[in-house]
């Protein structure tokens, strides 16, 4: 069985996780505590995986996690909280977590992201997943486009067909065509919806 622990400071959560996973066949609960003081440390070499809220009393997730890591290396320990910024993060995953989860994950998910863990995988929520991914997406800046290709993209913004905007320009509508191309290429997208969407990051 996989010897798992929680440390989570807040009651009702923790009762809830205890009573869901003391109920699944492929747990065994070695301890549900309310923080680091509370950690039965002879327990700790035996463990697999702990789930680990980061705002706790006294230590918070992140010493928790490095602070174990160095006396189990193998111990899986996956963040479980309300914070969702990016920083937040990748502060876990320096300090050598598995995952990290949000608090309104659903039950069963849990348990699949702790034994996805346990497989290999990594456990973290979808919305958390884009986030990073986000984070990690290179700039992207208008500057590169030339004046001609600023005003045709504007237009485009406007909601204005192709038509439309060689009327405003006054070019024909083959060279708007030739202009979104090129618009599409230095801003690296494939259709006028994702132009949309990353001009607003842009400029936002």
């Amino acid at each position: 069985m996989i010897q798992l622990g929680i440390i989570e400071d807040t009651k009702g959560i923790r009762e809830m996780l205890s009573l869901y996973f003391s109920g699944q066949k492929e747990f065994d609960l070695c301890f549900a505590v309310e923080s680091a003081a509370q950690i039965p440390m002879q327990k700790i070499g035996d463990l697999d995986i702990i789930l680990c809220d980061i705002v706790l009393p006294g230590k918070s997730g992140m010493e928790i996690t490095w602070l174990l890591k160095q006396k189990n290396p193998n111990l899986h320990i996956v963040m479980f909280t309300v914070l969702e910024n990016e920083e937040n993060i990748f502060q876990a995953l320096q300090a050598g977590a598995s995952g990290y989860l949000l608090k309104d994950t659903p039950l069963p998910i849990i348990k699949k992201s702790l034994l996805d863990v346990l497989k290999g995988g990594a456990a973290i929520s979808p919305f958390l997943a884009k986030k990073v991914i986000d984070y990690f997406k290179p700039s992207v800046s208008t500057s590169t486009l030339t004046e001609r290709e600023t005003e045709v993209l504007k237009y485009i913004q406007e909601g204005r067909t192709n038509k439309q905007v060689a009327k405003r320009l006054q070019i024909s509508s083959n060279t708007v065509k030739f202009h979104i191309k090129n618009i599409y290429g230095k801003l690296q997208v494939n259709s006028r919806t994702e132009l949309f969407n990353l001009y607003k990051k842009v400029v936002n």
